[in-house]
């Protein structure tokens, strides 16, 4: 039997087998993949292994709003993409058995928020972590020994460049290594055309913007140590002149930690 721990995310779907221990085989492909070259097309061509794969196969989805650019289907579509297996659903609610206090004081916080904040709590139960989750949003949280205590939300890079050529303006995008133009210094404020202001009032804002709320946080437990993941991590490596730690897949990573706990 494979077990496959899936976190669809805003823009793009990560995937990674797990065998009782640690991730296996991490994967991601872009919902528009999924749909414009087919289901299996897609997975296949992202996860050649899925190819060979026959038998059982249990698929456990983080629980999450289904982001719009899913569409509907997309579970029907990855169960009909793998004909030769024998494919089961499951939910991770990773808000049963947290093993932390919650701090919201209303509703509660997108599961990926909690899934990367367990992971980081069980690899240090008495760490304090800021978390910084650089996908299509960016969630800023911090988490002190025994209680997840909230966060900040910002929209994320892709996000914003998309919104400013709605409007108009030029396509603000990261190069062929995935990094966003923006200066590390003072001028990185002052761009002299229209592209390079686009870079300062997002990539080197949206910069500024998590250091400021990362130093709020560190003001609140000085202990804390900045940890980042998501696909735009590394915009965000140094932060605030701090020493940051990555893993690009944390929010997978407490998945298959939540997974392995419950079916021991």
């Amino acid at each position: 039997m494979v077990n496959l721990v899936l976190d669809p995310g805003g823009t793009r779907l990560k995937f990674a087998r797990s065998a009782g221990g640690p991730l296996q085989s991490v994967h991601a492909l872009s919902w528009s993949a999924l749909r414009e070259a087919g289901a299996r097309e897609a997975l296949t061509g992202a996860a050649p292994w899925l190819l060979d794969a026959k038998g059982r196969m249990d698929l456990h989805v983080l629980h999450r709003p289904d982001p719009p650019a899913a569409g509907p289907d997309w579970r029907r579509a990855i169960t009909d993409a793998l004909p030769a297996l024998d494919v089961t659903w499951n939910v991770i609610d990773p808000f049963e058995d947290l093993g932390f206090e919650m701090g919201y004081t209303d509703g509660r916080p997108g599961g990926d928020r909690i899934a990367a904040a367990i992971a980081c709590q069980r690899k240090d139960p008495g760490g304090s972590f800021i978390i910084i989750d650089a996908g299509t949003c960016i969630t800023i949280d911090l988490l002190s020994p025994g209680k997840w205590r909230g966060g900040a939300i910002l929209p994320g890079l892709r996000l914003q460049a998309a919104a400013m050529q709605q409007a108009g303006l030029p396509e603000l995008r990261p190069d062929a290594h995935q990094n966003w133009p923006a200066a590390a210094q003072a001028n990185g404020a002052l761009g002299t055309d229209t592209l390079q202001a686009l870079a300062a009032g997002i990539a080197f804002a949206t910069q500024k913007s998590t250091e400021a709320i990362a130093r709020e946080f560190k003001a609140i437990d000085p202990c804390a140590q900045v940890i980042l993941t998501g696909g735009d991590a590394a915009h965000f490596d140094g932060v605030g002149g701090w020493q940051t730690f990555a893993d690009p897949n944390l929010v997978l990573q407490g998945c298959v930690t939540l997974l392995n706990e419950r079916n021991p």
